[in-house]
């Protein structure tokens, strides 16, 4: 077991344990803790000394540990009591109160041992610990009962065998060398639950290399515990770790040099560079950090891939309390940020409709005294049924894509998953401290904890408005619409959560219903729709343009995600309906669709219901209308940018074939950066050039002088003010002969992958015969991805598709799907 028995054991503040005086102090415990084989025994104790003290002496006697959460309730205490009938419960001081009134309330006979009592007490320094013998002798019997966590409301009696926990041990010490007597494990997170119990109390004493026991969870805490302890080994949640890279990554971003460090190391991606460039960032965390582990929940990519730039390695686990707790981890060779990692050695895994199940000797014996629920999850052949939908990649490694029981399925079959959706909004961090998405009717709705600095001085609705216009809105310009955010619910508190940041999801009804109580008083308010006639032919038209359930409450921009194209067809569908036009400054003023529909109701001069008929908006008149026009240095631009890219992005263009020569075109493509309008010219012909115009936001520009370079490099402004005229300049150069560039989506991605396409080019090429010129770009986003400002030398890859055209029985949202799914397809 421990080669070197006066090395220090356990570092708690400035006291150090040798492993000798632990032996002594674990055979004192021992003295007092039941000597009957298989006799359970409760740890009822914030982490310290004494708590290590007690687990082993638990094994040393034979018996059977129970580990509790030291801020559980009296009745949460006395539910484990009444179920497990322990002989014993080691407490600390702190907790003794709670401890014998779950006595009392689970009306037992139970005797009370207080840690504190022999914590510090002189004891005898010990040469050796028969402990160690007893792990083999009774390596199929139980070592101890780890009651779940309760994600679902109900806490079951996990038992867990000497050979489960001895497998795990082997795995990360033996087949794979990632704990070894040289290195020093920080205890953090509370020891009830199995990854930190086994990950940092059990491995790394068996192992030899010792414990540092960190007294709370604040910063400075941590820090000087890494320091003093000499930490190799760090082991967290994702939480964590999203905390921790936040911080760092701030500093970083605020100045021009580290912030370029930072892209060249990544881009190089040498973990000995990194360590080298940020190598302030390892000393101020004691310099001896091998590793970081992530457990518990899943890790953003995001995050692993940014530490790693850092030079602070990230392993991630997988597993549950169930399989004590691993089934797989990346391999210190093998890091891919997302990933899992391969199998434990001793472990199959295999994949059933989409769930990932497991068999090995890690799984447990059962659920204490459940054996119906025990054979829910194992089955006949012995493999665990996790619950988590995964996949294998060519090499076995798995990735986790979702939890089967947190699925929401709405009613047009589409699946979501909910920390897919938390994961991007909490990435807005700024102001978003957390995030939870629910199902509300059939629509998604996510409960968002603002930060507490940025909104202390702001009431809920001024919150509320910002985060629809900050957070929500961007989100959903980038997913699709069964995807998208409906409403929001702010909540000031914390979202229930177990000690291992897992979200309680079961609890987030009775959260939202219990606040909308208390706000409400028992009005209804906003869950009381007051239906007019204009309102509901608005609803409809929505609903079915948007794929959304409307509510007369919310707002265009921020509830809907309506972006400038969807307000042209709204405008051209309230003209043609109710015979009213209402201008762009005015549709956007509207606070909500219940005040668009009725000013309509006082306003209308018809109410014919009809669809948006794109032959009739573009069959109006566009004698008043100026086209831009290109001069030569238009082509000569379009020719120097295409040296840059393929001298220094490397670009390889490639489809050149399926541009027209002489016939018209719509080039349509997916929008990843800046300069994807210089891009997409890079492999049209010469003399095509300047019979090609763009469609750009006047946002983009914004003076005089971008003004003028717009009107010689035909480009066509989005005018927000009128923006049908808009619309209507490009079906004039179609009429004329010309062809349009236009990026469906309307705006950059914000993190690689494609948005939703608008219509406004489905509705052109099938209104007036022009085939859609699809074209695809990839590498644009990681050259200059949205947010940056450095121009990146990433291999950018230009694809031109075969032309496509609207069929006779498609309309213009089926074809404009179409064309996206044939560029989605080439961009993987």
């Amino acid at each position: 077991m421990i080669k070197n028995l006066h090395k220090t054991a356990i570092i708690a503040g400035e006291r150090e344990v040798s492993f000798s005086e632990m032996l002594g102090r674990i055979n004192l415990f021992a003295q007092h803790t039941p000597k009957e084989r298989g006799s359970k025994t409760v740890i009822l104790s914030e982490n310290r000394e004494g708590w290590i003290y007690a687990f082993f002496s638990i094994w040393q006697n034979q018996g059977i540990a129970v580990p509790v959460d030291a801020s559980s309730t009296v009745s949460d205490v006395a539910y484990i009591l009444r179920d497990c009938t322990p002989a014993c419960i080691w407490t600390s001081r702190e907790k003794a109160d709670t401890a014998r009134q779950a006595v009392r309330e689970a009306g037992i006979e139970i005797k009370i041992l207080l840690i504190d009592d022999l914590e510090l007490a002189p004891a005898k320094d010990e040469e050796e610990w028969c402990g160690t013998d007893n792990t083999k002798e009774m390596g199929d019997e139980c070592a101890m009962i780890i009651y779940t966590s309760g994600t679902t409301g109900s806490p079951k009696g996990v038992m867990l065998s000497y050979n489960n926990l001895m497998a795990n041990i082997r795995s990360v010490a033996e087949v794979v060398p990632i704990f070894t007597e040289d290195r020093r494990v920080m205890i953090l997170l509370p020891l009830h639950h199995v990854l930190p119990l086994m990950g940092t109390v059990i491995g790394p004493m068996v192992c030899g290399g010792g414990v540092a026991i960190c007294p709370s969870m604040s910063g400075p805490d941590i820090m000087d515990t890494l320091c003093r302890g000499k930490v190799a080994i760090f082991i967290g949640v994702p939480r964590l770790w999203q905390t921790l890279y936040a911080g760092i990554k701030k500093k970083i971003d605020a100045s021009m040099v580290t912030r370029a460090l930072f892209n060249v190391c990544r881009a190089i991606g040498s973990r000995r560079l990194s360590r080298f460039v940020f190598q302030s960032i390892h000393k101020k965390m004691g310099g001896h950090i091998d590793y970081f582990v992530s457990g518990g929940a899943a890790l953003d990519a995001e995050i692993g891939r940014g530490l790693r730039t850092l030079g602070l390695d990230v392993l991630e686990g997988y597993g549950m309390t169930e399989t004590a707790p691993i089934i797989s981890f990346t391999r210190p060779d093998d890091i891919i940020p997302g990933c899992v990692g391969l199998p434990m050695p001793s472990v199959e895994c295999k994949i059933v409709n989409g769930e990932l199940c497991a068999k090995g000797p890690n799984v447990m014996m059962g659920y204490y005294n459940r054996p119906e629920e025990t054979a829910d999850v194992i089955d006949k052949d012995g493999f665990l049924h996790t619950g988590d939908l995964a996949r294998f990649d060519e090499k076995g490694r798995i990735y986790i894509t979702g939890r089967s029981k947190e699925i929401i399925v709405l009613s047009n079959g589409k699946n979501v998953q909910p920390c897919e959706i938390e994961y991007k909004i909490e990435k807005y961090d700024d102001k978003v401290k957390e995030a939870a998405v629910v199902q509300h009717g059939d629509m998604l709705r996510c409960i968002i904890v603002p930060q507490e600095e940025w909104a202390r001085s702001l009431s809920d609705k001024e919150v509320e408005e910002a985060l629809k216009r900050e957070v929500v809105e961007p989100y959903n310009l980038t997913v699709s619409n069964y995807k998208k955010l409906m409403s929001i619910f702010v909540y000031r508190g914390d979202l229930p959560r177990t000690k291992l940041d897992k979200l309680q999801r079961f609890k987030l009804k009775e959260l939202c219903e219990g606040k909308r109580e208390a706000d409400n008083t028992g009005k209804t308010g906003q869950d009381t729709e007051v239906l007019t006639e204009e309102f509901a032919i608005l609803k409809t038209y929505i609903e079915e343009e948007k794929n959304v359930q409307v509510r007369p409450e919310h707002h265009l921009e921020t509830d809907l995600a309506f972006d400038s194209l969807d307000m042209v067809g709204l405008q051209g569908f309230i003209e043609q309906t109710f015979g009213i036009t209402i201008n762009a400054d005015a549709m956007s003023s509207f606070r909500n669709v219940q005040e668009i529909a009725d000013r309509i109701a006082v306003s209308h001069t018809r109410k014919e219901v009809e669809h948006v008929d794109g032959n009739r908006l573009l069959s109006e008149s566009t004698e008043h209308l100026e086209l831009p026009v290109a001069g030569l240095s238009h082509r000569f631009c379009a020719r120097a940018f295409k040296a840059l890219f393929t001298t220094y992005n490397r670009m390889s263009i490639r489809g050149t074939e399926n541009i027209p020569s002489d016939g018209q075109f719509i080039l349509a493509a997916n929008h990843q950066s800046y300069m994807d309008g210089a891009i997409v010219m890079a492999g049209v012909p010469w003399k095509v050039i300047n019979n090609c115009f763009f469609y750009a936001t006047e946002d983009h520009v914004n003076n005089a002088m971008l003004r003028t370079l717009a009107r010689r490099h035909n480009i066509i402004l989005m005018e927000r003010r009128n923006l049908k005229n808009s619309i209507l300049k490009m079906a004039e150069a179609l009429k004329m002969g010309k062809n349009i560039v236009i990026f469906p989506e309307g705006t950059r991605s914000r993190n690689g992958s494609m948005g939703n396409f608008k219509k406004t080019f489905a509705i052109l090429s099938k209104e007036l015969g022009v085939p859609v010129l699809p074209v695809c770009i990839k590498g644009a986003y990681d050259a200059l991805p949205r947010g940056t400002h450095f121009y990146k030398p990433a291999k950018i890859t230009l694809e031109y598709l075969p032309l496509m055209t609207p069929s006779e029985n498609e309309d213009y949202a089926q074809f404009a799907e179409r064309v996206k799914a044939k560029i989605e397809e080439r961009v993987g």
